[in-house]
């Protein structure tokens, strides 16, 4: 059976959340993406993540909730919103900027579908790594994760609201 621009768009959300969870190397996923990009059924497509635990009909389940413990803790956030990337990433940047300054973040890379926050003051593990994926639809996907105090994964948390 063919495989369809959705379903080939689907499999590159499910490898960058593989790649996420630490599953897949950088190198390892770009060259997945090129071979769903290319796949023509879905047994190609099937094939591209064959080895990859859990495979879901939903490409990714959005996270739910506001943090409740206090302290510099890890978190992860998956996030799909109704607007395009462009716009997406200026009200992130309004939104989550302020709590991420008054806890000494500073914005440490920035690029058009990434932004890393780090804090120079607490190392390299003080680091906080936004990506958005343009999901179809107008919509994007908004993956992050990093370590934080309670406001800043609190404000990641609402990012939908």
């Amino acid at each position: 059976m063919l495989a369809s621009d959705r379903e080939r768009e689907a499999t590159v959300l499910r490898l960058r959340a593989a790649h996420l969870e630490g599953r897949l190397a950088v190198e390892e996923l770009e060259l997945r993406i090129g071979r769903a990009e290319a796949a023509q059924t879905r047994e190609e497509l099937d094939a591209v993540e064959a080895d990859l635990p859990e495979r879901s009909s939903t490409a990714i389940e959005p996270t739910s909730g506001v943090p409740r413990l206090p302290g510099r803790r890890h978190f992860s956030e998956r996030k799909l919103l109704d607007a395009p990337p462009a716009d997406v990433r200026e009200a992130a940047l309004a939104f989550i900027v302020p709590p991420l300054e008054r806890y000494g973040y500073v914005l440490h890379q920035e690029g058009a579908d990434v932004l890393v926050f780090t804090d120079p003051n607490r190392g390299p593990t003080a680091r906080i790594m936004v990506r958005l994926r343009d999901a179809g639809d107008r919509r994007t996907l908004v993956l992050a994760h990093g370590v934080a105090p309670l406001a800043v994964r609190r404000a990641f948390a609402r990012l939908a609201d």
